[in-house]
């Protein structure tokens, strides 16, 4: 199903649980004669709001097998903060005020039938989900593939692969159902629900006409390999794609929008600057913590890598040691013993960052786009990941779409897949895009499991 439209749908879900703990609470709290959804339609409707949004920014949606520990102390913070804001909201409007008891009770019920649902439904869903049948077509990488369709669709049946030659079982993991050619059959006989094209897939002979046959005639769907991985996962597969794809693939369109590229350069200018004096306490106390935890300056100024492969300096809080690149540069380790004490509270809570703000006010940076890195690691990240530089046609950011996706990358395999984000993100690049990673930043802040 399409994330968005499931994005709605668990909304809707979550609304009507709100909702449903409103009426629930009113009798014991609100007069009898006042009604929740025709006397307080304005509060019902702000809290429903406030609470949908608190649930996307603590990352409640969507829902899969692997959230199943935490979803539970996400939900219950998600419903926290959003009854804390609606309630210092309310506090100030007292026309929209509930009554205080009311508060409590909705709190309790909300957090009881959000939660209740989600698990009842990660549990089910694995049961009852519908299992899409796969074909693979045309030579390639298989293994590569399945990996993505198991990692993001595990209940899908990959039936095997058709090509013009067979594999080895050693080589493929696959059964091969045949020649391309007898495409027709073989779908209608394994009654398969998605061709996947593989990047080397001949289309030539009229397999192309075949194809076509299939998904006008039969409703079967046909897909490229690469837009179905980007689709399923929200990342490019740097290893199904090719210069062909990348040109004719609709998106990588932020360098021809002008009137886009200043508007979000006032954006990042006007927002940075906000930030800026708004966090001015907390980068004060920072600096001297900082000072007084470790010898050496507070600010850490290195060379990044930005728009265009062009260095910059960038301005950090400093949350290691002195002397701690000593033998060169380095990635930053799990546990990594050269961050301080201090360094490794503001690592956590991305306090650090915040003297890139200046960088955003300069122009070298972005609010949101891809991490910027060292010259070092980029030379040889470039010479081992394929389309490593394209991360480099848009300004870098101090937040983006990799780090809300995924944890810290400390290897060459985690800035591969890191890159996958950034691709996604550079491809569809937009301004509604930038606000849901920003709200998504603030999620990750409150759970800061994949900092270091």
């Amino acid at each position: 199903m399409n994330r968005t439209l499931l994005l709605i749908i668990f909304a809707v879900v979550d609304l009507a649980c709100i909702m449903l703990a409103l009426t629930l609470g009113s009798p014991v709290s609100v007069d009898p004669e006042l009604s929740i959804p025709l006397d307080y339609t304005g509060a019902s409707f702000f809290t429903g709001l406030i609470f949908i949004v608190s649930y996307y920014i603590i990352d409640c949606y969507p829902l899969s097998r692997r959230q199943e520990a935490d979803i539970v102390p996400r939900v219950a913070l998600a419903t926290l903060i959003a009854s804390v804001v609606t309630g210092f909201t309310f506090y100030l409007l007292e026309i929209w005020r509930f009554p205080r008891l009311l508060y409590v009770i909705q709190f309790a019920l909300t957090l009881l039938f959000t939660a209740a649902w989600r698990l009842v439904y990660i549990r089910l869903h694995g049961r009852l989900a519908y299992r899409d049948r796969i074909i693979l077509f045309g030579p390639g990488s298989y293994e590569n593939v399945l990996d993505y369709i198991r990692e993001n669709l595990p209940e899908a049946d990959v039936l095997g692969y058709i090509s013009s030659e067979s594999y080895s079982v050693d080589e493929v993991c696959l059964p091969y159902l045949g020649q391309p050619d007898d495409i027709l059959p073989i779908a209608a006989g394994k009654k398969a629900d998605l061709i996947l094209l593989m990047p080397e897939a001949d289309l030539s002979g009229g397999v192309a006409s075949r194809l076509l046959s299939i998904r006008l005639e039969r409703g079967l769907q046909v897909e490229n390999t690469a837009s179905f991985i980007e689709r399923l996962t929200q990342r490019v597969p740097v290893d199904e794609i090719n210069d062909t794809w990348l040109l004719l693939e609709y998106g990588f369109s932020l360098n021809s929008l002008r009137l886009m590229r200043r508007i979000k350069r006032v954006i990042d200018w006007s927002t940075a600057m906000g930030l800026l004096l708004l966090t001015l306490p907390v980068q004060l106390l920072t600096a001297l913590l900082v000072r007084a935890d470790s010898p050496g300056p507070v600010i850490y100024c290195q060379k990044r890598v930005g728009l265009g492969g062009k260095e910059f300096t960038l301005y950090k809080f400093r949350s290691m040691s002195r002397d701690a690149e000593k033998n060169g540069a380095q990635w930053a380790q799990v546990n990594d013993p050269r961050v301080t004490r201090v360094g490794r509270i503001i690592r956590k809570l991305r306090i650090d960052e915040l003297p890139q703000l200046f960088n955003v006010i300069k122009g070298d940076m972005s609010l949101i786009g891809p991490r910027p890195e060292r010259m070092e690691f980029v030379r040889e990240l470039e010479k081992k990941i394929p389309y490593y530089y394209l991360r480099h046609t848009v300004k870098p950011g101090i937040t983006g779409w990799a780090q809300v996706s995924y944890p810290y990358g400390a290897s060459e395999e985690d800035s591969r897949i890191k890159l996958e984000y950034d691709l996604y993100y550079v491809k569809n690049i937009s301004l509604m895009f930038d606000l849901q990673i920003l709200l998504k930043t603030i999620g990750v802040v409150l759970f800061p499991s994949g900092a270091r």
